[in-house]
């Protein structure tokens, strides 16, 4: 998988707890260097400032193929609080006014094409379904996913093996 750029206050993606919570937003155009730039600085000042039930996150930010934000929080334990939960999509809302990107489109659909990652509609799936250029053996990007544990071996999968079918 390729990480442009990581993220971590307290630690890194792989010391975070398997049940960390995670959230995958698809970007609905590929990040310019100039993006990832902007993204990069604010997710920094964004960790830094993340606190649930007045207590700092353990949380990571990565970056990965240009396509998508991934967020993750270790409440060690704790539930964490919807302020937080709210204040993480606040951030990514933030992230959308300034990089002109849409990240919180549920919608969007994205999949491997070809050595390219293309997104689509959800609405447009049955479509390219039945022109051919979506198979079963086609993989996606699975933002549904709730945890690291997930991110780690559910996000990139078959479409036989996903929701979609």
């Amino acid at each position: 998988m390729l990480i442009e750029h990581q993220i971590s206050l307290g630690a890194s993606v792989e010391e975070l707890a398997n049940d960390a919570k995670c959230w995958v937003y698809t970007a609905k155009q590929a990040l310019t260097d100039k993006n990832v730039s902007h993204v990069t600085q604010l997710a920094d000042v964004f960790l830094s400032q993340w606190e649930s039930h007045g207590k700092l996150l353990k949380g990571a930010f990565l970056i990965v193929k240009n396509r998508f934000l991934v967020v993750f929080a270790d409440a060690e334990g704790d539930d964490m609080c919807g302020r937080a939960q709210d204040g993480q999509l606040k951030f990514i809302k933030e992230l959308e006014e300034v990089t002109g990107n849409v990240f919180i489109d549920r919608m969007l659909i994205a999949y491997d094409n070809q050595g390219n990652i293309d997104v689509l509609p959800f609405t447009d799936l049955k479509s390219k379904i039945a022109l051919g250029d979506i198979n079963k053996e086609t993989f996606f990007y699975n933002s549904l996913i709730q945890t690291k544990q997930d991110f780690q071996t559910n996000w990139h999968i078959p479409i036989a093996n996903s929701w979609l079918v």
